[in-house]
């Protein structure tokens, strides 16, 4: 078949004429969602430096009950702001994930489903905390709680499945992604079995105030290390995205130029 002919079909078939540039909105919604990530995993930190201050505190000359009261106060201040924060999060990562799966199939002239790929962060949260409501409270068999667990897990591998998918649309690198996966199972733990900034209530048993803040400290390494991954996963995809729009959009011109000459 002369080469003319193919570049007409092709065209009549979109496999060339469907590379389009990438929306610039990613960017923006993943320096947003990081930032507020970020500003989670402080929020954390200075919750742990409270508790250790106080623990300290009671170790060298004791803790007077109107400090006692003020620390929890502020920690209660901490607690609810970063409450909020994590909320706001994720209509931001589904924004983002709605955008990037639009983006790749303008690059790739693939169809991967924008609605399902973005939904799928909501919805595997939601199962994440009805799971959390019914399973893992302190009333439960240890068996109970860690069935509970794991099939947390499995809700949340729900949004790494449906972005593993854009990504390799996009042919994105996948370890970001699945070590955010990850990490963010270690997160879950943590805030399940152990100690987070927005699950820690107030306690006066001076005891348990170096472990917590030591627990709290490690929370906030996992928020660090997970901001790190997830921002690391979205930026492979938007990178994917355009390299791959690049290369079809070379392509095309170099046919289309063979096919005039």
């Amino acid at each position: 078949m002369p080469l003319r002919e193919r570049v007409r079909r092709s065209g009549q078939h979109g496999e060339l004429g469907t590379a389009k540039a990438p929306l610039p909105g990613p960017g923006l919604l993943r320096v947003a969602m990081t930032t507020m990530l970020a500003f989670c995993s402080m929020l954390t930190v200075g919750g742990a430096c409270l508790v250790l201050l106080l623990w300290r505190q009671h170790n060298d000359n004791g803790v007077l009950t109107e400090h006692l009261d003020r620390v929890w106060e502020i920690f209660g201040y901490l607690r609810d702001i970063e409450r909020w924060v994590a909320l706001g999060v994720v209509p931001v990562a589904v924004a983002w994930i709605a955008v990037a799966t639009l983006n790749v199939g303008r690059a790739t002239g693939q169809r991967p489903n924008s609605i399902v790929a973005a939904l799928s962060l909501p919805v595997g949260l939601a199962g994440v905390w009805f799971v959390g409501s019914e399973l893992l409270t302190a009333d439960h068999e240890p068996l109970v709680r860690g069935a509970g667990f794991a099939l947390q897990v499995v809700f949340l591998a729900l949004p790494l499945v449906a972005i593993e998918r854009v990504a390799e649309a996009a042919e994105a690198r996948h370890r970001p992604l699945r070590a955010a996966f990850v990490i963010g199972a270690g997160y879950l733990a943590q805030l399940q079995f152990f100690s987070a900034l927005s699950t820690t209530e107030e306690t006066r048993d001076p005891q348990e105030w170096g472990r917590l803040g030591a627990l709290l400290l490690i929370a906030a390494l996992l928020q660090v290390l997970g901001t790190l991954s997830v921002n690391e996963a979205a930026r492979a995809i938007e990178d994917g995205s355009q390299h791959r729009f690049e290369l079809r959009q070379r392509f095309g011109e170099s046919v289309m130029a063979q096919a005039v000459r």
